[in-house]
């Protein structure tokens, strides 16, 4: 939520959210962050589903400096009469973990490791902003949950009251449009697997692309022929893959880069691994030009407006709810993890993408 941003706006969706998903924090104590943009909503959400001790963690990052996040933070919270409710704090996140009840693995609380995970005290949750899949082994040590007792899930993104990844559809369809790329009856080369790939997929036929998908996970090699093929008359390629590390484009293993160089073919990045250095010098174009790692997104869904975070982030805050409220009645980790599979939009840690999907 920038400057610019509605806060009225900002309020009705937060509601709605909260109200679907009967959000209840109260008599909890949420440790999450302070961040910039649509990802602000976390702490003020928490305080207006009746959170009365919400610390969230400030740090500088490419979006902002602390002081700036935290000045906006607190007017935001104020404009909303919540003020008393939100501390915002420039401290390591571990001195704030022995008085949470429940910590979200947003950005600035990360990463979660062993040390930040023994201070936790006894009936503490950690929720996942997202599906369990896209979280990196290095921002959460599950292990040392297990060994704490520290129930921890993922968010369903497919539940119907999210349905985010059709929103990567659409971040897409935006970027496409912002590379002067018109879509329809566009000739597209679509490198992704998983619901990432779907989703741009079902966006860009829907739209009337002419598409030619490339799963780096099934038959690569097979495909990469095709797709030098039809790279000759191609308009644009989009990477959206989420689970492979090795090399989209590129290298040994990904699409090559001398034809799309050759046919002055641009590329629109989501996610996925790429040789930066050989696309550079062949001068390819890519579409935001920001580099990321692998499985990281160069642009979020909050690069389309605020309703997905907004939306994810409440659905992540029911989780954790749930959780702590299965550990204040049973004490025990895996009923608490049941209870909050059972009542809220929660995605266990084991099973992979497809798993536990509701829709």
């Amino acid at each position: 939520m920038n400057d610019t941003f509605s806060l009225r706006r900002f309020k009705r969706l937060a509601e709605s959210a909260i109200a679907d998903f009967k959000l209840d924090l109260k008599k909890m104590n949420v440790l999450t962050e302070a961040a910039s943009g649509a990802f602000a909503c976390t702490p003020l959400i928490a305080a207006m589903a009746g959170c009365e001790h919400v610390v969230a963690v400030a740090k500088d990052s490419p979006y902002g400096t602390a002081k700036k996040v935290a000045k906006r933070l607190r007017g935001l919270a104020g404009e909303l009469n919540i003020s008393n409710r939100i501390k915002v704090t420039f401290d390591p996140p571990h001195k704030h973990a022995k008085n949470a009840d429940l910590v979200t693995n947003t950005g600035f609380v990360r990463p979660l490791d062993a040390d930040f995970i023994s201070r936790m005290k006894t009936g503490s949750a950690i929720t996942l902003m997202c599906e369990p899949w896209e979280v990196r082994h290095s921002d959460v040590d599950v292990g040392a949950c297990e060994r704490k007792g520290v129930p921890v899930l993922g968010t369903c993104e497919t539940h119907k009251r999210l349905c985010t990844f059709r929103y990567v559809g659409m971040l897409a369809l935006r970027l496409l449009m912002e590379a002067e790329i018109e879509v329809f009856r566009s000739n597209i080369i679509l490198a992704g697997s998983g619901v990432f790939g779907d989703e741009i997929h079902r966006a860009l036929k829907n739209n009337g692309a002419i598409v030619k998908r490339i799963n780096p996970l099934h038959g690569w090699k097979k495909e990469m022929g095709v797709a030098r093929d039809f790279a000759a008359k191609a308009d644009c390629v989009v990477v959206c893959e989420h689970h492979a590390r090795s090399l989209v484009l590129g290298g040994k293993t990904g699409l090559s880069l001398k034809s799309l160089a050759k046919n002055e073919v641009p590329v629109v990045h989501i996610s996925g691994a790429m040789d930066y250095e050989s696309m550079d010098r062949l001068n390819i174009r890519k579409i935001p030009e920001k580099r990321v790692a692998p499985g990281v997104m160069t642009v979020t869904t909050a690069y389309l407006g605020p309703k997905p975070v907004i939306d994810l982030h409440t659905a992540g805050l029911k989780v954790g709810e749930e959780l702590v409220k299965g550990m204040r009645l049973t004490g025990d980790p895996e009923k608490a993890v049941g209870i909050a599979l059972a009542h809220s939009p929660a995605m266990a840690l084991r099973g992979g993408p497809p798993s536990n999907r509701r829709s």
